[in-house]
């Protein structure tokens, strides 16, 4: 809702001035619109990053989030200069920021608001950056699926097994429903870890087939993945001493380098047992595994939208590639720790194994 006793008068669009030494002055800035990825025109969630185009805009240094009848409900963010250019100004939105106008304001020209509010929203829907691939990732939101139907006496040990193709070798094994229809649905994991990359077939076992039948295109091969490469456009990995694990600097993870903005997808599935900012890390998440395991990525351009305690799977898109923090260039900081996990006992190891091994599979 607009509250008139909130509005800034806004003055008409100056032509820029000329100063001492035939400087050019900005003119007053305007707001043409607000916008968040992924999001409906003129919507965003908290964590997310705003941006705020228009004109005459480099000289911001906060934005005010007007969230109500009293100043008290506003909230202020300062802005780095770096994030503030001629057309473009970019910010998180705050944990606390409700539903309201969005204010700019600076060392040049008048306060400028948005032409319409900014609607507030709970967040975003887990986008599966996996969904194009043929192939199945372990742990992520298509999972392989067998269908069958029982019409006779099911005896002890019959089965749906999934066998790995290279060796035969059966790896997890399901009973039979005694009649009727019954159903397997296979994540990729065996106990808690996932399968190793190869073709797998669902099928029943000999005593299974004596009592049932597969459905039509239960029983097909597909190709299961141990898990999805993260960066997910051009990239580098991490090939100097200052980029790799260890060395002189005690560097607990891998530095993998990509444009500003290329998405960022969960590698495995897990549980989010971090999501915050912090002055060296910049906006980092840290998930962790099933086994105890954890994993981290830093300096992302934004808050992840996923919760604390909430569950992603494998190829869930959790932020994008950026330089908060102590960051030098747009990269991914890239952590594993054994278990019970990310500052919780557990110790950090190499992860450039992992990411060359991804790598080649995606």
């Amino acid at each position: 809702m607009v509250l008139l006793g909130l509005l800034a008068i806004t003055a008409p669009v100056a032509a820029a001035a000329t100063g001492p030494g035939g400087t050019e002055v900005p003119g007053q800035p305007v707001i043409s619109s607000i916008s968040c990825a992924l999001q409906p025109a003129g919507s965003c969630a908290p964590g997310q990053l705003l941006t705020i185009t228009g004109s005459n805009l480099q000289s911001t240094q906060q934005v005010t989030f007007v969230g109500g009848s009293s100043v008290r409900d506003n909230v202020v963010v300062k802005i780095a200069a770096k994030a503030a250019k001629p057309t473009s100004v970019q910010v998180t939105v705050p944990s606390r920021a409700v539903s309201g106008l969005v204010r700019i304001s600076g060392s040049i020209g008048n306060p400028a608001n948005s032409p319409q509010p900014l609607k507030i929203v709970a967040g975003l829907p887990a986008t599966d950056d996996a969904s194009g691939s043929k192939k199945l990732i372990a742990g992520g939101k298509r999972q392989a699926t067998f269908k069958y139907t029982v019409s006779a006496a099911v005896v002890s040990g019959a089965q749906v097994e999934a066998v790995r193709g290279t060796d035969g070798k059966v790896v997890r094994s399901w009973p039979l429903v005694h009649s009727g229809e019954g159903e397997v649905v296979w994540d990729g994991f065996v106990g808690k870890e996932p399968a190793t990359s190869g073709t797998y077939l669902l099928r029943l076992n000999p005593l299974a087939a004596a009592a049932a039948k597969a459905k039509a295109g239960s029983d097909t091969q597909f190709e299961m993945l141990e898990g999805f490469f993260p960066i997910r456009g051009p990239h580098a990995l991490a090939s100097s001493p200052g980029q790799l694990f260890g060395g002189g600097r005690g560097h607990q993870g891998t530095d993998n380098f990509a444009a500003c903005g290329t998405p960022l997808a969960a590698w495995t599935s897990g549980v989010i047992q971090y999501n915050a900012y912090q002055g060296a890390a910049g906006n980092y998440i840290v998930v962790q595994r099933a086994d105890g395991q954890s994993y981290a990525y830093m300096h992302m351009r934004e808050r992840a939208s996923a919760k604390v305690g909430s569950k992603v799977f494998a190829g869930q898109q959790l932020g994008r590639v950026g330089d908060t923090g102590d960051a030098q260039g747009c990269h991914l900081h890239f952590e594993l720790w054994t278990a019970p996990g990310w500052y919780k006992g557990g110790t950090p190891y190499d992860s450039l194994p992992l990411m060359k091994r991804l790598d080649k599979l995606s």
